[in-house]
């Protein structure tokens, strides 16, 4: 029996200079991190009293360490290239045992055993986290009699718990009140408009005077002016050569007659043009005519560039707008007192921007984005309320650190060819220009956004 002893006992002081051989430290038995710093060490032990294994890793962390009567058992492990710390929580969490802080020492006991004397009051200030997001990570590390509050106003945690907990506590805080990087989201919306018009038109007409006797009816375009001989009352029989016929529909030509054929192209100020001609008299002085040729062609070429920009933390949503609020007046009444009342309600016209960024570990960018852009269209009104036209993208994607990437493209074209003819005359080959009016019209609008978020490094 006592030569079982002496070998367990020697083979207790192999494993502590083991121990002692790869740890190299000086610690303080107050600051975690000072241990945490240490040199990584390896150990085994097989079978040795959980007493002796604590005090070793204490005598080799340089802690003043105090182990209670109650605590027993044996313990087999092998560690290697570990901090020290890690190993003593390791050791005490296998056999359900923590910690207390007291001053300069540690003091080693049953988990079943601490009191509520035995709890520790710790404060962290948080610089980068917000008090409330780091509650709840903690609560998930505290005890089941430990307890955690915010004070707000330094924007730190008040921790009450056992000394090991809090320990653990402080190591993540480490962690998670780091700076957190800010991205800055660019967006660029360019809208490219252009518009092609075109249109044909013609009108001509005239007068025919015959210079023989006509029936009556000056509604019809007969011109008679002629009174009988010898005075008297008017006759119903007009004199020889006195009668004139003209075209009785739309525009008067040079000549001051209508037109037959009356389809002009949209000329007027600014838009187009028109060529007028007066043939002057033909067959003999019987017959005057006019002609107007009109033409209109109009291009255009737009682009319109909103370039937003946002910055935000990482993780963090960012939301900017910008854009026109437009009133609009509502007329309400109630069918009790029969009286309307009057009420302002807003349209809005905004281009936003919405974005969540989150920075993976290979410093690429993951980004939920909403972007829209509203704007009034007064060309198209209700009741003097412009109509307001829409244009907005949601995605999710994965952008490199700087890169510019096309988010998406709208492209809207449209074309059309229009005639106005006179049935039947229009067909007829080469003569049939002048009985109909063609137009064409080919308008195309696109739009492009792009997306470029960077990560600021200060």
């Amino acid at each position: 029996m006592g030569f079982h002893s002496c070998r367990q006992g020697v083979r207790f002081l192999v494993y502590a200079c083991v121990l002692l051989i790869g740890f190299q430290s000086v610690a303080s038995a107050e600051s975690v991190e000072t241990v945490k710093n240490s040199s990584p060490f390896s150990m085994e032990f097989r079978d040795a009293d959980i007493r002796d294994v604590i005090r070793a890793v204490g005598q080799a962390a340089h802690m003043n360490l105090i182990v209670s009567d109650t605590v027993t058992g044996q313990v087999t492990m092998s560690l290697k290239d570990v901090d020290v710390w890690d190993a003593l929580e390791s050791i005490l969490k296998t056999k359900g045992l923590t910690y207390v802080r007291e001053g300069g020492i540690v003091r080693v006991l049953a988990i079943a055993d601490a009191r509520d004397d035995d709890m520790e009051t710790r404060m962290f200030p948080l610089g980068y986290a917000n008090g409330r997001e780091t509650l709840t990570v903690l609560d998930k590390i505290k005890s089941d009699r430990g307890k955690l509050s915010v004070d707000n106003r330094t924007n730190s945690i008040v921790v009450k718990d056992l000394s090991l907990n809090i320990d653990r506590m402080a190591r993540l805080l480490k962690n998670l009140d780091a700076r957190i990087p800010q991205i800055m989201i660019e967006a660029k919306i360019v809208e490219v408009s252009s518009n092609f018009a075109r249109e044909l038109g013609v009108q001509w007409g005239g007068q025919y005077s015959d210079g023989r006797t006509l029936l009556s009816g000056g509604s019809t375009g007969v011109n008679n002016n002629a009174t009988p001989s010898g005075g008297g009352s008017s006759s119903t029989t007009p004199e020889i050569g006195s009668s004139t016929f003209y075209p009785q529909l739309g525009d008067i030509g040079r000549t001051g007659n209508a037109y037959v054929v009356n389809l002009p192209a949209a000329v007027g100020a600014g838009a187009g043009g028109a060529l007028g001609v007066s043939l002057g008299k033909l067959l003999g002085g019987k017959l005057a005519l006019d002609l107007q040729l009109s033409a209109m062609q109009s291009t255009g070429n737009g682009k319109v560039l909103s370039s937003p920009k946002v910055l935000t933390m990482n993780n963090k949503e960012a939301r900017i707008s910008s854009g026109t609020d437009i009133p609009v007046q509502i007329v309400s009444s109630t069918a009790v007192t029969n009286v309307n009342s009057l009420g302002v309600q807003t349209i809005s016209a905004n281009l936003m921007l919405s974005a969540i960024p989150t920075i993976t570990h290979d410093n690429r960018i993951v980004m939920v984005l909403k972007i829209e852009k509203a704007e009034p269209n007064f060309s198209r009104q209700i009741n003097g309320i412009p109509t307001i036209i829409r244009r907005s993208a949601d995605a999710q994607l994965v952008v490199n650190n700087g890169e510019t990437v096309v988010l998406g493209g709208i492209l809207i074209k449209n074309e059309s060819n229009a005639e106005a003819s006179v049935p039947f005359l229009s067909k007829i080959p080469i003569l049939g220009w002048f009985f109909k009016k063609k137009s064409k019209t080919d308008t195309q609008d696109e739009l492009m956004i792009f997306i470029t978020p960077t990560i600021v490094n200060e």
